[in-house]
């Protein structure tokens, strides 16, 4: 059996993301994964850059996953002095069992035009003045009102990876 590398962060069960080392981070934790789970996602991922209501969302489709979608407020990332400053934005895809090893990873560096595609709309976000807990409460109407692949409507662009 081989042994897995250990992710750096302990996180819970579910899906999480933030801009970290000059990426984007998108991690989804679960017991365990399948073989045929990582075949499939090595078959081709869709991350869409959805923006709408001030709020950016990633909604990753790929293999046997279902949507997940994946929300970010650039005003509590503590990189985004170097989000701004980057021609072209790195995404991982990391998917973490329940012992917090990683058994697939994914990266992309994304093209200037559609880095600079997310960066507008982040820098947009950051000029909003959310009042206390109402990003969150925003965040909570929109997954009310949409199942993940539902917010494809809302996309900016679109990445392959």
């Amino acid at each position: 059996m081989e042994k897995k590398e250990k992710f750096e962060y302990d996180i819970d069960l579910g899906a999480i993301m933030d801009y970290v080392e000059n990426r984007f981070m998108l991690v989804i934790k679960d017991e365990d994964w399948t073989q045929e789970e990582i075949e499939m996602l090595n078959s081709g991922i869709d991350l869409h850059f959805c923006y709408t209501n001030d709020i950016a969302i990633f909604v990753l489709e790929g293999g046997d996953i279902d949507n997940s979608d994946f929300y970010f407020n650039v005003q509590e990332c503590d990189w985004k002095n170097h989000l701004f400053a980057s021609d072209c934005l790195d995404v991982d895809i990391i998917l973490l069992n329940k012992a917090n090893e990683i058994c697939f990873k994914k990266s992309k560096t994304l093209t200037k035009e559609q880095s600079q595609i997310i960066k507008d709309c982040l820098k947009q976000q950051n000029e909003v003045s959310f009042m206390p807990s109402e990003y969150d409460v925003n965040v909570q109407g929109i997954q009310s009102a949409y199942d993940p692949y539902e917010l494809v409507r809302f996309e900016k662009c679109a990445i392959k990876l």
